[in-house]
């Protein structure tokens, strides 16, 4: 069967795996939601033929747990080579991110098998039920990444608020964009990790 990719899908798909999320909810409650996929999965399933893909999509998928759960992360649900993640502050999920990224950034390059992943990040309150969570910020995190590009990690204004400070990473210039569903505009910026002796000016 083709494996099917879709963010929005998953954003409301029902839950494959039961992760205690009101435990890692901050203070307030709210949580940071991390959407992920594989850009142009169709055509590199056709590609790689189905043998290959399952192989490739192995590798994917350990890459993306392993990070996800060394920030303190917990898979929410998965659908084929998407992965909606819960954490409990925006910092953590960005750093998962990036290191997703770091995991796949020599197959960005070169080779008929190069995976780019993208990304997107949103924070914000949830409804919590039956360790599941829903409402119109995790769907805002999915249509956020549906705009990311293959190899970026594409994050909202809430989340580029909360990173003010934080050592190592640096922020494009916001840019505003329409968001399926909701009536204002919003801003989004793609966040990077600088190299050790760039300076972020």
């Amino acid at each position: 069967a083709t494996v099917r990719n879709s963010i929005e899908e998953l954003a409301g798909w029902a839950q494959v795996e039961r992760p205690a999320l009101t435990q890692i909810a901050g203070p307030d409650g709210s949580v940071a939601i991390l959407f992920s996929d594989i850009e142009g999965s169709t055509e590199l399933n056709e590609r790689l033929g189905d043998q290959e893909w399952v192989r490739l999509l192995a590798r994917h998928d350990a890459a993306v747990r392993s990070a996800i759960e060394r920030h303190g992360g917990h898979v929410v649900k998965t659908q084929g080579d998407g992965f909606m993640a819960a954490f409990g502050s925006p910092e953590p999920a960005v750093r998962s991110a990036l290191a997703i990224q770091r995991a796949f950034d020599r197959g960005r390059r070169a080779g008929p098998a190069a995976v780019l992943v993208r990304i997107g990040i949103h924070h914000g309150d949830v409804v919590h039920r039956d360790n599941d969570i829903f409402g119109r910020n995790v769907a805002q995190a999915a249509r956020v990444a549906a705009l990311a590009e293959g190899g970026e990690v594409l994050v909202s204004e809430t989340v580029a608020e909360a990173l003010a400070g934080c050592e190592g990473l640096t922020l494009t210039e916001p840019r505003e964009v329409q968001l399926k569903g909701l009536d204002a505009p919003v801003h989004v910026a793609v966040i990077r990790q600088l190299r050790r002796g760039t300076s972020q000016h």
